[in-house]
């Protein structure tokens, strides 16, 4: 019987989490598994950020605008091909077509992961969970170019700072979530957060 993509990624930790955050990690890999949330966030954007709007909204990366309680319906998704772990974002401003950004998680080791954007940048981070959530701690940055991971650490850090993000369960089949960057050189300017609360609405997995 397969076993959730991210049961390796907690590895020893993974009977500890909670119902919710099980439900939220029980995409199997090689399977056309789906699981879906639905909720709202707030979120938050440095000056510079705001400016690049339209390069953000043409890269498919993070969010173009911010926002208070913005409805976001996510799509966890597996491939019948990889043991890829992929979300499907899709955030509804109100009066502007829904923004749609997608990633794709790839495990490395226990503890491990790579977030692959569209454009092929990735996030190195590392995942565990410690006094009742998930953390994701920063790892570094990686350019992904004809199938090989150039690191691009010291560049990514320069624009746009670390990442961060936690997970917490907040009832049975709900959780709150926050993520962000900060640090940096240029500090504010390119600071960005989103935070909220989701609730697991659909699990279609294989049978």
């Amino acid at each position: 019987m397969k076993t959730p993509i991210f049961a390796a990624v907690f590895a020893e930790q993974w009977d500890a989490l909670p119902p919710a955050l099980k439900a939220h990690y029980a995409n199997r890999g090689f399977t056309r598994d789906r699981v879906t949330v639905t909720g709202t966030l707030t979120i938050r954007m440095g000056p510079l950020l705001r400016f690049l709007s339209p390069l953000l909204r043409l890269s498919r990366m993070l969010t173009p605008w911010p926002g208070d309680d913005v409805p976001c319906t996510v799509a966890f998704h597996s491939e019948p091909d990889s043991n890829a772990f992929i979300f499907e974002r899709r955030f509804s401003f109100p009066g502007r077509a829904p923004h749609v950004f997608r990633s794709k998680l790839v495990p490395q080791a226990p503890h491990h992961v790579i977030e692959y954007m569209a454009s092929g940048l990735g996030w190195r981070c590392g995942y565990s969970f410690e006094d009742g959530r998930v953390r994701l701690f920063h790892k570094g940055y990686v350019w992904r170019l004809f199938g090989v991971d150039l690191p691009v650490t010291f560049l990514g850090e320069l624009l746009a700072g670390k990442g961060f993000a936690f997970e917490e369960a907040s009832g049975d089949m709900s959780f709150s979530m926050a993520m962000g960057l900060k640090g940096g050189p240029f500090g504010r300017l390119t600071a960005y957060s989103y935070s909220g609360d989701f609730t697991v609405t659909e699990m279609a997995l294989d049978a």
